[in-house]
This record gives C-alpha cells, sequence and structure tokens, in this order.
C-alpha cells in the first residue's frame, strides 16, 4: 500500500485540560461495536460505571448538557482516567487524526477541528509538503477505485497545492490560477466519464492521461493577467454565499449569532466602497501572514479532493476550499475591525476550528454543501472568482 501524510502529523500532541475547545462538547460521540462489545465484557463495577454513560440504543455517549458525559468539570475524562486509553472508542482514540482510503492509497490527515491541529496546520511558514511511504501489503478494497482516475486526480491535486505554494506571485492571482485549472481539469474527467460508454478502455487510458498531462504543463507555463487585488463585486457574491450556507445544520449552538454578526458588519451596514477599502487594508496588514492563507486552502484540498474518484465532482471540492478561505479570510476582516486593526493568530486558529467544527463535523452539511456548489446558480464559476 502507499501511504501519505503532512509533514507534521506525527507531532501531534493532545493538550487535554489546557484545550481551548474541548473535542468532547459540541456533539454526540458515536461508539464502534467493537468497543461496544468491550464494553459488556467488562467486569460488573466496571461495565455499570460506563453503561450508566451510554446511550446504548442509538450507541453514543450520553451528554449533560452538550458536554459528553465523562467530562468532568475539570475537562479530563474520567473513563480515561478510570480505565485508560485502552477503553477509547475508535473516534476518541483517533481524533484528529482521519484517514481515507482510496484503492490502494491510505491518506492521513489531522482535522483543522481541534485547535492543536488548527494551530499545527495553519500558523507555520513552511511551505506544505507531504510524507509519503510504501509497503508490500495489498489493500482489500484495492479495485474498488478507477485507478486511471485516481492517478489524475493525484497529478491535479499535486499541481494545484503547488500553484497555492508559489509566493511569487499575489495570493489572490494563485487562487484565480488554481479555480481555473480546476475547473479544465473538471471537464476532462466528465468526458472521460462519458467516453467510458463508447470507447475501448485502454484508448480511454492513454487519451485521458495524456490530455491531463498536457493540461498541466500547459498551465505551468500559464501567466495568470493581472487582476485587481479586490473585485468589486465581492461583498455581493459573500453576502449571497452567507445567505445559501444558512439553511446548513447548526452543530456549534453560536454559529447563527457568528454568522449574523458578520452579514450585518461587513454586508449590510457598510457599503461597498467602505468594505472595498478595509479589506485592501487587512491584505496588506496579512501579507506577510498570506502562508495561513495558502495552509487552509491546502488543508481542504489535500482533504477533500481526491473524493472526486468515486463521484467525478472534483471541482465542487475546489470550490469548498475556495469559499471556505473566503469566509475563514472574513471572519479574520471582522476580528480585524473588532480588535482595533489588530488581528492575532490565536484569533486566526479560533476561527478556523469553529470554521471547521460547523462544516466538516456533520455528514450532512458535506453533503449538502457538494450539492450546492454543484448546483446553485448563485455558486457560479464567475461568482466564486468574485470571493476570491
Amino acid at each position: 500500500m502507499y501511504y501519505r501524510k503532512p509533514y507534521y502529523y506525527s507531532q501531534f500532541q493532545c493538550i487535554a485540560a489546557q484545550c481551548p475547545k474541548t473535542c468532547c462538547e459540541g456533539w454526540e460521540i458515536v461508539i464502534d461495536d467493537k468497543t461496544m462489545q468491550k464494553y459488556n465484557q467488562l467486569p460488573n463495577a466496571d461495565k455499570e460505571y460506563v453503561l450508566a454513560h451510554v446511550d446504548t440504543q442509538e450507541g453514543v455517549f450520553k451528554q449533560c448538557g452538550d458536554r459528553c458525559a465523562f467530562l468532568n468539570d475539570r475537562n479530563l475524562c474520567d473513563l480515561y482516567i478510570r480505565l485508560g486509553e485502552d477503553a477509547f472508542c475508535k473516534t476518541c482514540r483517533r481524533y484528529p487524526r482521519h484517514f481515507e482510503e482510496y484503492g490502494n492509497l491510505l491518506e492521513a490527515a489531522l482535522s483543522m477541528s481541534c485547535p492543536v491541529a488548527a494551530k499545527m496546520i495553519v500558523t507555520n511558514s513552511k511551505k506544505d509538503r507531504f510524507v509519503e511511504y510504501i509497503n508490500n501489503k495489498k489493500s482489500p478494497h484495492c479495485d474498488e477505485v478507477d485507478v486511471v482516475l485516481l492517478a489524475g486526480l493525484l497529478e491535479a491535486r499535486e499541481h494545484m497545492i503547488d500553484i497555492v505554494n508559489d509566493r511569487s506571485i499575489s495570493l489572490q492571482q494563485r487562487l484565480k490560477r488554481v479555480y481555473q485549472y480546476s475547473y479544465k481539469v473538471q471537464k476532462l474527467i466528465y468526458n472521460y466519464e462519458a467516453l467510458g460508454k463508447k470507447v475501448k478502455r485502454p484508448k480511454l487510458v492513454s487519451e485521458f492521461l495524456l490530455k491531463m498531462n498536457l493540461l498541466t504543463k500547459k498551465e505551468v507555463n500559464y501567466e495568470l493577467k493581472a487582476a485587481d487585488t479586490i473585485n468589486k463585486n465581492r461583498q455581493k457574491s459573500m453576502l449571497a454565499l452567507l445567505d445559501i450556507m444558512s439553511v446548513l445544520e447548526n452543530i456549534n449552538s453560536d454559529w447563527p449569532m457568528i454568522m449574523e454578526e458578520l452579514k450585518h458588519t461587513l454586508y449590510l451596514d457598510m457599503t461597498n466602497e467602505e468594505y472595498m477599502a478595509l479589506s485592501k487594508e487587512f491584505e496588506d496588514y496579512m501579507q506577510d501572514r498570506n502562508y495561513e492563507y495558502e495552509h487552509i486552502v491546502n488543508y481542504f484540498i489535500y482533504t477533500y479532493y481526491l473524493g472526486g474518484v468515486y463521484d467525478y465532482n472534483v471541482h465542487a471540492m475546489t470550490k469548498q476550499a475556495l469559499i471556505s478561505y473566503a469566509i475563514i479570510r472574513d471572519f479574520g476582516l471582522l476580528a480585524y475591525i473588532k480588535n482595533k486593526k489588530t488581528f492575532t493568530e490565536e484569533e486566526q486558529i479560533r476561527i478556523c476550528y469553529t470554521y471547521s467544527r460547523q462544516i466538516e463535523h456533520s455528514d450532512d452539511n458535506l453533503m449538502a454543501l457538494e450539492g450546492l456548489l454543484v448546483a446553485h446558480p448563485k455558486l457560479s464559476d464567475e461568482n466564486i472568482i468574485r470571493m476570491l
């Protein structure tokens, strides 16, 4: 099998009670079947203690308010204190580590919803890179993906991350290049899907990989024309985006209030000229910290782009990365205004893990967002370009 992970992945260490936003609060934790069997086989006293904190019908830990029933008033886990790490379910044992398997490829990541992981992901000034290795094992799922399509997506994703990392041009130019390249890749993939029903596979494979390779080489030599740093219609497009996202499930109880504050402060109570001027001021302020936005975009591309091997909708995953950047950036602008024209790394980290919890900790939200990005007329290519 092939394995890949971000270079910082193995450095993660939980800070337990010192965490500013515990992972044992805000959502239900599902217990896997193997762990539930283990609980039922515990000695009587331990079994009685553990199951008193478990909703056995739903297969989740009970909650006190929105906190796990095992989370004590010191923000420590009583289950861990009593029985050790072996008593954790798979979710508690792994989080914030995240794994995705694509045939014979296994990729690991850290979830940005964890404050420690968010800090590791966002605040390092180094360019993103990934550690890869291989062994002689073979995944039982290796035949479940189209290896040709996967190879094409891997090439495309690597090239997009290279574009985002290219600090010789402005961040806005990089993101627009990523968007344009992704749009062209999507057209190739749709053509590949359609041709699969008409031509023999050897011809299909050679044609697809050749076109993908030519597209990447052509894009490398493509110089994007200079564009205005601030898009004149960005404010209107961002307001439409927030209205669209209001249909998503609220994972954080304070999310609606946060979104309303952003909406009113930047888009309703401010003129377009005021918004444009403050956006330019904030972008100049963040010039030496643009690597934070590089990492945010690359995080979403790395985590979700290869999922297109199953549904062919890779461009939606690029859109997701870029609207996530746009929302996080404007939350930063809001904090900059509120904090008397300052914006700290700590504030950036808080914004990132808050956004990640709202979007990434709900499969329903991820699926709904993908559908909106594919079909909603106000999330067209033109409108998303305006947000960048």
